[in-house]
């Protein structure tokens, strides 16, 4: 009887852990089966976990996590050929004004926004002049939050859809692309935390003496754009479609799931196991590794719209002050091996101008002849050697001999450790220059100690990324041909620290002598972004300087790295269809997110394609949203004049009175859009109340199996 009974118990137990290991596979397939119809996995970058941080101007991860679909700019800037499409912002235009300063008149320049109606912030809150006076007067009244802090002198609210922003002295017109390139938050979530007031003379004040925007982690992010958070841990964060977004139609994809991964391995065999949709990982071999995995559907397209390489030259050490030297230089590096040997051929050769492909389009064909003859892509040795024995040079026995008679002394080549590519690049570098005289030794110090060394001129020649870049050509000229020091040429002495003119170049000299000094050249061209065709008369001058001086040596284009499977999901950016930038950290990519749909839907191209690549006005009838979801407008236009009103003849009492009333007016719309959230979130909790009833009967289950067990030993 006791044997039974102990048979009986373990058969009860037995019974009891296949049950339970039913009840976790059944639970265990629902969670990895998570991913709902309709959605795309992202992957950005490899950052480990995610920060609850949402805020736009502090988030660690704000270009990986989905922030960029969530806040909108008031203009999209392609950074790779300078063009602007607008957004939230529907046009602009610059105006002579005046500013303050110690009192007295002075004159400055402003700028006049119209903004696109019909937009709605996702707890209901109007898109309008408000909320971008909110935005602005935030970064004045806290300078850490950067941007245009301290650049701003007075703003005025001219209707609820049209503002102007004054500027100070300080700043030059490129600080338009700061204004269009912003992120707009939502005054009454940001308002009730740091409200802002605006006093007679234009200064902004904090009214809260205590909290701190910058700082603020705000994990409930409030945006106007196509999609809103839906759940965070930091494993994954998902975004949901906004079901109001301004954009008829869109956003076509319903949920975006930005998994974390702390290995660039597992992110690269996740992505060639079709796991992730859509990636912007650095893989090397990546035909092998990620292609021939299934060619059919695994794609990339690197497209050459960043920064170019660069190798730094210390214009003031000798023989490197000479610039045929810099020129000979520039002929004899094979750059195509370069690219073949240490880049797999992701990238191509560049033109000795150190700005982006795209944007070489600003300069004449002159300029562009002479930056191809001086950096030919599988170099020639032959012409730099011509070259320097024209000016005197002699190659004897292999040794490079001054004009002076002098050996060209030894000099090194740098590259911080850690990044092998550099490493490989230098290394070649010192091999090719062999073939023109130079003695090259190759040094790899610690990446801090070649940051400084670059910084403080304490080199010969440098491999490193490009100090100053942007989305128009002359700020690429930043680090070479401009330094406010006070100093002959405006050099800043060997042995300290500089972010401008760091080959310490003579920025005196002129193109001709007729010309004025390089560095007034660079700020006229700054002074002049608005003025295109005097622009681009400039950029071509400098460009004719920059060949003939050769602060530095462009080496090979920069790319963007991007991944995409195509097996579900269309409208891809490709290089038949390269309608904007398809990284998914890179810019703002509303135009991807925007273009994507389900591979079997038939859709439209979407308007911006077409003014990207053809320059086509965007249409009227995109100006207003045809949104079908019923806001409050009336309510909402009519309380907005009254402010407006009061913020032109009071700006001191008027600006709380802005942001209280702008809270207190979205109620009833807030209610609205919530109740179609929680239906959004009822879609996606679908699969896990299936999971809770797989539990349900697993438990049933297992109490019958005991109460039968039960009942038969009660009957013994």
């Amino acid at each position: 009887m006791k044997f039974l009974r102990k048979l009986i118990s373990i058969i009860v137990a037995v019974l009891m852990i296949i049950s339970l290991g039913i009840a976790f596979n059944i639970v265990r397939s629902q969670q990895m089966s998570m991913q709902p119809e309709g959605s795309l996995v992202v992957v950005a970058n490899t950052i480990g976990t995610w920060q609850d941080n949402f805020n736009p101007w502090n988030s660690p991860y704000s270009s990986y996590d989905g922030e960029w679909f969530i806040y909108e700019p008031l203009a999209l800037i392609d950074y790779g050929t300078s063009q602007i499409i607008p957004w939230l912002a529907t046009n602009w235009t610059f105006t002579n004004t005046t500013t303050y300063v110690n009192d007295k008149p002075a004159p400055t320049f402003g700028i006049v926004l119209w903004l696109r109606h019909g937009v709605y912030f996702t707890d209901g809150t109007p898109f309008n002049a408000t909320a971008v006076w909110y935005t602005f007067a935030l970064e004045q009244a806290y300078p850490q939050l950067g941007y245009t802090a301290n650049d701003i002198a007075n703003m005025t609210i001219i209707n609820p859809y049209e503002i102007e922003i004054v500027f100070n002295q300080r700043a030059t017109p490129a600080i338009l692309y700061t204004i269009l390139g912003h992120f707009i938050v939502d005054p009454a979530q940001w308002g009730k935390l740091f409200p802002i007031q605006q006093l007679p003379n234009g200064t902004y004040i904090a009214l809260n003496k205590t909290g701190n925007p910058f700082t603020y982690p705000n994990p409930n992010p409030i945006g106007t754009g196509p999609y809103m958070l839906y759940s965070f841990s930091p494993q994954q964060i998902v975004l949901v479609a906004n079901p109001h977004y301004w954009m008829p139609g869109e956003p076509r994809i319903k949920y975006l799931l930005f998994p974390a991964y702390a290995s660039s391995s597992q992110a690269a065999t996740d992505l060639s196991l079709g796991k992730i949709q859509w990636a912007g990982l650095s893989i090397q071999d990546i035909q092998s590794v990620f292609v021939a995995k299934n060619p059919q559907y695994n794609h990339y397209f690197f497209q050459h719209v960043t920064s170019p390489g660069v190798l730094y030259l210390n214009d003031m050490r000798w023989p490197l002050s000479d610039p045929i030297l810099r020129q000979a230089i520039s002929l004899a590096i094979n750059r195509t091996a370069i690219t073949y040997l240490v880049y797999y051929n992701y990238t191509t050769p560049a033109i000795d101008l150190p700005v982006s492909v795209g944007q070489l389009g600003f300069f004449n064909s002159t300029v562009i002849q002479l930056a191809q003859e001086l950096a030919p892509p599988q170099g020639n040795v032959t012409a730099a050697l011509q070259l320097l024995e024209s000016h005197g040079y002699k190659l004897i026995n292999g040794q490079l001999i001054a004009p002076n008679g002098t050996p060209v002394p030894t000099m090194t080549i740098e590259a911080p450790a850690g990044s092998t590519v550099w490493d490989a690049e230098v290394n070649l570098y010192a091999q090719q220059l062999k073939q023109i005289g130079l003695n090259v030794q190759v040094v790899i110090p610690p990446f801090s100690t070649a940051l400084n060394d670059l910084l403080s001129g304490n080199f010969w020649m440098e491999r490193m990324y490009l100090l100053s870049t942007g989305p128009t050509p002359i700020m690429f000229f930043q680090a070479f041909l401009y330094n406010p020091v006070n100093t002959p040429g405006n050099i800043t002495p060997i042995g300290n620290s500089t972010i401008y003119n760091v080959g310490r170049l003579n920025l005196s000299l002129r193109l001709s002598p007729n010309s004025p000094p390089i560095i007034k050249l660079y700020q006229y061209a700054m002074g002049n972004i608005s003025n295109v065709a005097e622009y681009e008369k400039l950029l071509n001058e400098i460009g004719m300087f920059w060949l003939k001086y050769m602060p530095a040596i462009v080496l090979i284009n920069g790319w963007v790295n991007y991944e995409y499977i195509n097996s579900s999901i269309s409208g891809w950016v490709t290089p038949q269809h390269n309608y904007w930038i398809g990284a998914p950290w890179y810019n703002p990519p509303l135009p991807v997110i925007l273009s994507l749909h389900l591979a079997n839907q038939s859709v439209p191209e979407p308007w911006w394609y077409y003014e990207s690549q053809f320059n086509i006005t965007v249409p009227s009838s995109w100006l207003t949203s045809n949104d079908p979801f019923v806001y409050s407008t009336s309510t909402t236009t009519t309380s907005t004049s009254t402010r407006t009103t009061s913020a032109t003849t009071s700006t001191t009492t008027s600006t709380s009175t802005v942001i209280t009333t702008s809270v207190s007016t979205t109620t009833s719309v807030s209610t609205s859009v919530s109740t179609t959230t929680s239906t959004v979130t009822s879609t996606v909790t679908s699969s896990s109340s299936n999971t809770t009833l797989y539990v349900i009967i697993a438990v049933v289950v297992i109490i019958i199996v005991i109460i039968g067990v039960v009942l038969g030993l009660r009957r013994r």
